[in-house]
C-alpha cells in the first residue's frame, strides 16, 4: 500500500475508529471499535467475540473498511483491507493486553482468564490494500 500524508499520524491519535464489514448481499455495517494499533501500513487487529456478526461477516466476505477522523474538519481517512478471524493462543495473548488497558487494576491478578482457554475470544486482522482521504 502506498503512504498517504497525514495518515500514519491521525491513524495512531484515533483510539476509537469505525470498523465496516459487509455481507454476501452487499449491505454495510459499521460499529466503533477500540484502536490500540499505532502502524496503518501493518496488519491492523481488533479483539471481539466469536459468535458476533462482525466475525460472520468476516467470514463470509473478507473485506473491510477502516475510517476515522483526519486533523481538518470534514475530512476522514479509509482504510480498505483483506479481513481474516483469528482463534487459538495469540488470541489470548492479544485479549489481555486489550483488557490491561482498559482495566489496568487488574495487573496485579497474576490468576487472569489468560492461563485458561476461551474459545468465545477471536481477533479479526484487517491487512491493508488500500487507504484515501476523503472530503465530506
Amino acid at each position: 500500500m502506498d503512504k498517504l500524508p497525514g495518515l500514519a499520524e491521525n491513524f495512531k491519535r484515533a483510539r476509537v475508529v469505525f470498523l465496516t464489514t459487509f455481507t454476501e448481499k452487499g449491505e454495510e455495517h459499521s460499529r466503533k471499535m477500540t484502536n490500540l494499533n499505532e502502524d496503518p501500513y501493518a496488519k491492523i487487529w481488533f479483539p471481539t467475540h466469536a459468535n458476533t456478526r462482525k466475525v460472520k461477516e468476516v467470514k463470509s466476505t473478507p473485506r473491510a473498511l477502516i475510517t476515522f477522523p483526519a486533523a481538518r474538519e470534514g475530512e476522514y481517512y479509509e482504510i480498505e483491507g483483506k479481513a481474516e478471524v483469528e482463534t487459538g493462543e495469540e488470541v489470548e495473548k492479544k485479549w489481555f493486553w486489550w483488557y490491561l488497558y482498559w482495566r489496568p487494576e487488574q495487573r496485579n491478578r497474576f490468576w487472569f482468564p489468560s492461563r485458561e482457554r476461551h474459545p468465545e475470544w477471536a481477533i479479526i486482522n484487517i491487512h491493508p490494500t488500500s487507504a484515501r482521504l476523503v472530503t465530506k
